[in-house]
């Protein structure tokens, strides 16, 4: 018995040993903020349907960024955010689809000035709009309210996909016992973005709360108040109010809402979508 702690012991100091000189690390680089910039590339072509010009590589400067070998959809960068580190001044992004990660998709040059910014490329021949990110969010008081922050993005089209749609309004949608009520969060021009505006969450009398409200509706409204409509089957001949359904947003987290697509004469034609970030 003595033998056998004897061992476990030397086995136990060994392991320790190998522990405590063996330790992983990873190199870091500190980013010079002066000299470069960080960038969130968002594909949001109006008239692409979402499985015809998925990417699958991201290069700035001719230099590879991202690489993935599903395709990651029309939408970049989803619903998460992520950034590049980029040098401040003249900036060549390219874009690439195809399994083979070869087949050119989008291609351009502009200036990029320090800070955090989001790149929506809304046309394929221009450069994408920066929008600029604060370098901080608003996240609220942790426990006295339930706010969530929403920047809106509109990048939407009529149904020839060149011609802006004009002003759009996002608003949330609540049904209470039975009453539908429309709450106004932002309004955005075309190529515009609103601030980070509050949005307040509803608990639902959930007394032990996780902070998430879920099965959340939003709509979009135009300059004159009526609601976006849609042909929201196949074989519908009419169109219906549009509504985007089954969101989940936390409190103290700020969300982009982008939407880009354009109207249709019909189902097929039409490409209307609303896409978030979470952002921090």
């Amino acid at each position: 018995m003595k033998k056998l702690l004897s061992i476990i012991s030397v086995l136990s100091l060994f392991l320790l040993y190998s522990c405590e000189k063996n330790v992983i690390t990873y190199p870091t680089t500190d980013l010079n903020t002066n000299t470069h910039a960080q960038i969130r590339f968002v594909y949001d072509l109006p008239i692409v349907a979402s499985s015809t010009e998925n990417i699958t590589r991201l290069k700035y400067n001719d230099i590879l960024y991202s690489q993935v070998g599903t395709a990651l959809g029309s939408i970049i960068p989803n619903s998460t955010a992520k950034y590049h580190m980029v040098p401040v001044g003249a900036l060549k992004v390219e874009a690439f689809k195809s399994a083979t990660m070869d087949v050119p998709v989008y291609s351009n040059t502009f200036n990029i000035a320090k800070g955090k910014w989001s790149a929506f490329v809304y046309n394929a021949a221009q450069p994408p709009l920066l929008i600029q990110d604060p370098e901080e969010y608003q996240t609220g008081h942790p426990w006295n309210d339930t706010l969530t922050y929403i920047r809106f993005v509109n990048l939407f089209h009529k149904a020839d996909g060149v011609t802006p749609f004009g002003k759009l309004t996002l608003k949330g949608v609540r049904t209470v016992a039975g009453v539908t009520t429309y709450i106004t969060i932002g309004t955005a021009g075309y190529k515009e973005a609103t601030d980070y505006l509050p949005y307040k969450l509803d608990r639902k009398g959930i007394t032990v709360w996780s902070g998430t409200e879920s099965s959340m509706v939003f709509a979009l409204f135009d300059e004159s108040g009526n609601q976006l409509t849609h042909f929201a089957t196949t074989s519908a001949s009419t169109k219906t109010a549009h509504t985007v359904t089954g969101y989940s947003m936390t409190k103290g987290v700020n969300y982009i809402f982008h939407v880009n697509g354009k109207e249709g004469t019909n189902y097929a034609t039409q490409a209307i979508r609303v896409s978030t970030i979470a952002v921090n």
